[in-house]
């Protein structure tokens, strides 16, 4: 059954585990950058660089398996509130403001589909600047071959 303490609580905890996780892969792009200014690190820095994508396509992937999961569970919560709704509730309500009041009740849990929603936003912006560094160390290895 939800339990929306319960929901608020691992809300908390995911909220802290993805800021941890953020605050990683912020640190880890900027000493990639950081490192394309040395022509001498640049073999690193690509070795890095493509080793980083494939880890942060790989942990799109688990969040999405995540979200998939979530939405199962959200898709079963919201049959029995509707039928709660529909059934054992005073006032009787149509169809849209049963949605309404589920959504509400629901909140919570439907924050947390949005934070891994929002993760994995954050991942692919990682990705593009992954992809924008492979230009980027290409360019520089262009620039030093031609002085």
């Amino acid at each position: 059954m939800y339990s929306e303490t319960e929901t608020k609580e691992a809300n908390a905890k995911l909220e802290t585990l993805l800021n941890k996780d953020k605050t990683k892969w912020m640190n880890d792009m900027h000493d990639l950058i950081d490192k394309l200014k040395n022509i001498r690190e640049l073999s690193s820095c690509q070795v890095n660089m493509l080793s980083y994508r494939q880890r942060l396509l790989d942990k799109v992937t688990e969040l999405k398996i995540m979200i998939y999961k979530r939405n199962t569970v959200w898709d079963r919560h919201f049959k029995t509130k509707y039928r709660e709704y529909s059934l054992n509730y005073d006032l009787k309500l149509n169809r849209d403001e049963r949605k309404d009041f589920i959504n509400a009740d629901m909140g919570p849990f439907k924050l947390q589909i949005k934070l891994l929603e929002t993760h994995i936003d954050f991942y692919k912006d990682c990705i593009k600047t992954l992809d924008n560094m492979g230009f980027a160390i290409r360019n520089r290895i262009r620039l030093e071959d031609d002085e």
